[in-house]
This record gives C-alpha cells, sequence and structure tokens, in this order.
C-alpha cells in the first residue's frame, strides 16, 4: 500500500472515529473509494445510519426472537436463491467454507422478512445481502440488511412492481436529458432494463469482488436515487455500442442494455454519474418524472437524512405506501369497468332522456306543437322546388 493509500486509510479510520459523515462521503466518492474492507466495516454502517449504542442490543434480541417469528411466505424462493448464491467470490473457498456462508446469508434473509413481513423478497434481493455479509460480516450485517431494505430498497420490496416502474422512466428521462439522439435510438426498448442492475445495486450484475464493493463505497455514501443515475452513465457510456444495433429491434436492445458490460471503470463511471446529477437533478427531468413519483417512494423519502430514520419510520413508510398502492389499483379497477361499460351506459342514458322527454310533452300538450312543425318540414321537403 502506496502512501497515498496509507493516509487515506487514516482519515478514513478517523472520519469513523469522530462520525463525520460528509468527510467519509466524500472519501467513499474519491478515487478508489474506501479501498479496503476493513475500512468499510468501519465506514458502511455509519453510511446506512445504524445506531452504534443500541446495536449490539440490538443483534442480541433479534438472534433470540426471529427463529419463533412466523414463516414468511418468500422463504422458499430465498432458499432457491440461497443455493446458487456465491458463484463469482469468494473464491477458493471449500466447500464446507461456501454452506456456512450460505447458512448465514439464508439467517440474514429470513430473519429480516420475519421481523419485517410488510417487505416481500425478489430475486437478486440474496446478491445485496451476500455483499453486506461479505464484507462486513454476519453480526454487523445484520443490522444493515434491515436498513438497506427499507431504507434504499423498500420501492422493490412492496407487492407489486409498479413503484419500481417509476425507477425506470427516471433512468429513460436522465439518458433523455443528458443524450436526446441516444434516447431516441433507444426509445423502443423496454425501460425495464434497467431492472437486473438498479433493484440489486449492481450486485447481480457485476462479477468482480473488488469492483462491486468499490461500487457499494459509492452508492452507500450518497441518495438511492444515484443507482438510476449510475445505470443511466453506464448505458451513455456505450454510446457506440448500442448505435450500432439496429433501433427497431427492441427486444435486442432491451437485452444489450440490460448486460452490464464485465469490464467497468468505476472510478470514471462514478465521475460521470455525479456530473449527470449535478446537470440533470431529479427534480429537472423531462417529462416531470420527479414530480410525478410518489411522496412515499424510498426515493423521496431517504433524500435528506435518510441516515437518521429509524426502521420503525421507514416501516410506516412502507405500510402508507401499500395502502396507496390498494387505492390506485382500486380506482384502475373501477377505471377498466367504466370503460368496458362506456356504451351500454350511454346508450341506455339516452334511452331513458328521449324517454323522458316524450313523456314530458305529452302531459305537456308539447307532442301535438313538435308534431305540427315536423309535419311542415316534411311536407316542404315533398313540395316541388
Amino acid at each position: 500500500m502506496d502512501q497515498y493509500q496509507n493516509e487515506k486509510c487514516r482519515a478514513i479510520e478517523d472520519a469513523c472515529k469522530q462520525g463525520d459523515l460528509s468527510t467519509l462521503v466524500k472519501l467513499a466518492t474519491s478515487t478508489g473509494g474506501l479501498l479496503t474492507d476493513e475500512a468499510r466495516r468501519q465506514a458502511w454502517p455509519i453510511l446506512l445510519g445504524c445506531n452504534p449504542q443500541s446495536r449490539d442490543a440490538a443483534q442480541e434480541q433479534a438472534s433470540q426472537t426471529w427463529g419463533k417469528l412466523p414463516r414468511h411466505p418468500d422463504e422458499d424462493q430465498v432458499q432457491l436463491d440461497v443455493d446458487r448464491a456465491f458463484v463469482y467470490y469468494p473464491k477458493d473457498e471449500s466447500e464446507q467454507s461456501l454452506d456456512r456462508r450460505k447458512t448465514e446469508l439464508s439467517n440474514l434473509i429470513v430473519s429480516t422478512l420475519r421481523s419485517h413481513p410488510i417487505l416481500s423478497y425478489f430475486q437478486s434481493y440474496h446478491d445485496v445481502v451476500q455483499v453486506l455479509l461479505l464484507v462486513l460480516g454476519e453480526s454487523s450485517a445484520a443490522v444493515a440488511v434491515p436498513r438497506i431494505s427499507l431504507m434504499r430498497l423498500r420501492d422493490y420490496m412492496l407487492p407489486t412492481i409498479s413503484p419500481a416502474r417509476k425507477h425506470f422512466e427516471i433512468v429513460s428521462a436522465i439518458v433523455k436529458s443528458a443524450d436526446p439522439e441516444l434516447a431516441d435510438h433507444i426509445a423502443e426498448a423496454e425501460n425495464s432494463f434497467a431492472l437486473s442492475a438498479t433493484h440489486s445495486l449492481f450486485a447481480h450484475d457485476i462479477q468482480d469482488y473488488g469492483d462491486i464493493a468499490r461500487m457499494y463505497d459509492f452508492l452507500l455514501a450518497h441518495e438511492p436515487v444515484m443507482s438510476l443515475y449510475l445505470f443511466a452513465a453506464v448505458t451513455i457510456s456505450r454510446r457506440s455500442e448500442l448505435f450500432e444495433m439496429p433501433a427497431d429491434q427492441s427486444d435486442i436492445l432491451t437485452f444489450v442494455i440490460s448486460k452490464l458490460p464485465q469490464t467497468l471503470d468505476i472510478d470514471a463511471l462514478v465521475e460521470n454519474t455525479l456530473t449527470l446529477f449535478e446537470k440533470h437533478p431529479p427534480n429537472r427531468l423531462r417529462g416531470f418524472v420527479w414530480w410525478r413519483l410518489s411522496q412515499l417512494s424510498v426515493l423521496k423519502t431517504s433524500r435528506q437524512g435518510g441516515q437518521r430514520q429509524s426502521l420503525q419510520e421507514a416501516e410506516d413508510l412502507a405500510r402508507k405506501q401499500i395502502e396507496q398502492l390498494r387505492r390506485e389499483e382500486v380506482l384502475q379497477k373501477r377505471m377498466r369497468l367504466l370503460a368496458t361499460y362506456r356504451r351500454p351506459v350511454l346508450s341506455l342514458t339516452a334511452a331513458l332522456l328521449v324517454g323522458t322527454m316524450s313523456y314530458w310533452m305529452r302531459r305537456s300538450g308539447q307532442d301535438r306543437h313538435m308534431w305540427s312543425i315536423l309535419s311542415s318540414i316534411i311536407d316542404h321537403l315533398r313540395s316541388p322546388s
């Protein structure tokens, strides 16, 4: 380790001891990020807002009680994903060691889901938890996983994918603001191309452990929307490659964009992402996509001071989001029902109106006057010009 790295490691250690969040953010963002897992074990809990005073007590209570909590409906899928975890890293570990890690990974996920049953599991969630486990170890990860779930991944852990679709719209809006020509070229692609990378915070797509740890240094140091800007930066960096693809073949475009290159210059991407964010902040994106985003979205509720949020506050927000989603679903069903029966209803309304008018005209004697007018018109039409 050279002199620069030694000095940076000391600066990270000092910032962690002092709880200096702003300095940690700068260090995590600068070239090389936090450099080592030893530094990350100190810094990541602070970036995630873990409370060191209550951590030990919370861990002890969770470790004693989660096994007695009701089973979460998604646990079968959790086990399927855990069974195929640790494919790319760590390397050169024995089968016995990997089995132990899988047990720890399963415990972390299941304990989080049982302790916060309002959350729904999604495939690739295990990739996120895997990174936290490898860097922090099981004990510290047990505190970090609920916080990253409720305060960064919450929109992906609701009963429907509807909130996540708003994230994809933001990615498209960022690309359109920064590079309209590229945006027009890939307009036929489904904007769900961002799903795999963004909902796993890139852990599902990046196969190098050093790269994903460095990426998490940056992402954990910034608000959740930064992961969307990062994906947009990756897409724009592939401009030449994407222009070689036919614009009218949406399936191919969607597939190519969704698959991240395996060789990434993380530091350059971080710089480009920050530039995108500064030039095209969320509230100035085209199409008013930011304003159409729910005020309960994690992208908004974790913007400023997200580290100070409690798990209970974040869980309350999740509950309100679910209630909002249910109201929207009911409204959409009613609108579809109204559209289905619109013509019959209009016909019935017209018939009732005509019937009512006829009845009124007969009762008031106006029908004779109306027939007189109609007869005059008919006679006029029949008479020779």
